[in-house]
């Protein structure tokens, strides 16, 4: 240890390694405190000691501090020899290391570079944390204990560190915070002593006691099995002497069987000659296989004259493209009249409506003014006469829908399919004890079209999906969109009902339904309805289905990029 004074501040160094260093004062130290209270007496002085003029009561002054100062002096002589009997008392026998507040490393002393395997080079200005495990330096309780330190709180305790090989060495020792004179601590003084042997003596010690522990419950575990092994034994004697009984049975049984092989010997002898018959028979049946491979010649023949009436028929084919201009002036006469059928269909609707409430208002009168007269059955066919006709009023609704698509102007502009759809289910209402569907809705491509149609196609895709899902425990609908060069097609997958691809044919036609009234409600002219609109948009719609297995139907739109 060396102690050095500049500018009024010791350095102190514990080993080889020397930095600079404040004063460190312990509290519990009686020739520390003298000499903090000496240095109090210095600081009072040089404050006296300000200039003032050459009278010679400064002088006087100045003689009683130099007296002072040389008392003072020797004290702090026989404080620093003290301090040094101490250091060289730790560095004998422990391993020490100075670090500051922050963790870093001031100081340390050759024992604890010779057990750490360290030099001083490698730990100076390094932290803490290089000589505790990586995990540890990283967790709360480490981060704890730096606060604890920081706080002046001494630790005392079992600590491992790390080597510079990687080995873990075992201290018993503390962790001192140092003092400065105002009692705010400035560093950290580790004093310790390498307890590893003894620790790794004793967990040997308490490993060999497992051991023993566990070797004991084995062998008292494998006396059991002994015990269990005999008896096994004795069981499999008697088993031995049941199955010796089972063979002496089994030779019985043998000489049994063999007999019955001299009789099986015998029908085999029957049956090898019914063999000869069969092979007499397979002779006849060549000859039969012979005379068909003449037919299949024959039928070759026939082939190649197929072929021949099929150049005939290719022929005929390019006299019908030759109508095919016929044809389009008869597409033409055909859309003027569907033209007409749907102002005919229309018109005759719209007439339609006013017998329809007649009927319901007749019928309205007779429940509301002659209830008393009727009798139940009456009642029964009055209410029967208002459901038909409200069902023929809606269909009356869905006709004239259809019928006006024809005419409907279409305004097409930019859709935005995603919040078109959303609205769509937004305005959804369900009754009371009805399940609430699940909507798995993708990020829907932007089309171009009339937003009233295309929402009119989608209104009566979820809700056919919704309706044909109601008996099923849950109700699930996926919407998602597929962009391609020139159009975008959208899907609407449910898990319902489905349908029977064998009837898909009618599946867009008008007043066709592939499910009875009873099963579920409806007019038929939903889906034709939305082939109409999406054919308006020149897309075309189309539909794939699994019967109980739901279903998913597909519409295309022009893509807005083309």
């Amino acid at each position: 240890m060396s102690i050095k004074e500049k500018n009024g501040i010791k350095e102190v160094a514990l080993s080889d390694t020397v930095l600079p260093q404040k004063e460190n004062i312990p509290e519990n130290s009686e020739h520390l405190t003298e000499e903090k209270l000496t240095l109090q007496n210095i600081s009072k002085a040089k404050k006296a000691m300000s200039p003032v003029s050459d009278s010679i009561e400064a002088e006087f002054h100045n003689k009683q501090i130099e007296a002072e100062i040389l008392t003072l002096k020797e004290q702090l002589q026989a404080n620093e020899q003290y301090l040094l009997n101490l250091t060289n008392a730790i560095n004998t026998t422990n391993a020490s290391v100075e670090l500051n507040m922050d963790g870093n490393i001031l100081n340390a002393n050759k024992n604890f570079l010779k057990i750490m395997g360290y030099t001083a080079k490698d730990l100076l200005g390094k932290h803490h944390s290089i000589l505790v495990d990586t995990s540890y330096s990283k967790s709360n309780a480490y981060q704890f204990f730096w606060n604890s330190l920081k706080k002046g709180i001494y630790q005392r305790d079992e600590f491992i560190l790390t080597a510079k090989n990687g080995k873990l060495i075992w201290f018993l020792g503390s962790y001192n915070p140092i003092f400065d004179a105002q009692g705010k601590p400035y560093k950290i003084l580790k004093i310790a002593t390498d307890i590893t042997l003894t620790k790794t003596q004793f967990l040997q010690l308490a490993v060999q006691a497992d051991e023993k522990e566990k070797r004991s419950s084995e062998l008292i575990i494998a006396n059991k099995e002994l015990a269990f092994q005999n008896k096994e034994k004795e069981n499999r004697a008697a088993e031995l002497i049941i199955a010796n009984k089972e063979l002496k049975f089994q030779n019985d049984q043998k000489e049994k069987r063999a007999e019955e092989l001299i009789i099986a010997n015998k029908e085999l002898a029957i049956q090898s000659r019914e063999k000869e018959k069969r092979a007499a028979e397979l002779i006849i049946a060549n000859k039969k296989l012979a005379s068909e491979k003449i037919l299949k010649e024959k039928r070759k023949v026939q082939k190649l004259k197929r072929a021949a009436e099929l150049i005939v028929k290719n022929r005929e084919l390019a006299y019908q493209e030759k109508r095919s201009s016929e044809l389009t002036l008869a597409n033409d006469e055909l859309k003027k009249a569907q033209e007409e059928l749907g102002s005919f269909s229309y018109s005759v609707s719209h007439d339609l409506r006013a017998p329809i409430r007649a009927i319901n208002g007749y019928t309205q009168i007779l429940i509301e003014d002659h209830a008393d007269s009727i009798d139940d059955d009456g009642k029964k066919i009055i209410q029967a006469i208002i459901n038909n006709s409200n069902k023929m009023g809606i269909l009356i609704d869905d006709l004239l829908a259809f019928s006006k698509l024809g005419r409907k102007e279409v305004s097409s502009t930019n859709i935005n399919m995603t919040s078109l759809v959303n609205g769509v289910i937004n305005d959804i209402t369900f009754e009371k004890g009805e399940n609430t569907p699940i909507f798995e809705i993708e990020e829907l491509a932007h089309s171009y079209g009339d937003p009233s149609l295309i929402k009119q196609v989608w209104i009566n895709l979820i809700s056919n999906a919704i309706k044909y899902s109601k008996y099923k425990p849950e109700i699930k609908i996926k919407i998602t969109s597929t962009s391609q060069e020139d159009k975008i097609i959208y899907s609407l997958k449910d898990w319902g009902a489905g349908f029977d691809m064998t009837y898909y044919d009618k599946l867009f036609g008008v007043f066709q339904r592939l499910h009875s009234q009873e099963e579920f409600t409806g007019t038929g002219i939903g889906l034709a309805i939305v082939q109409k609109i999406v054919s308006r948009h020149s897309g075309t719609v189309w539909a794939e289905s699994k019967l109980d297995e739901g279903a998913t139907f597909y519409f295309s739109l022009p893509n807005i990029k083309h």
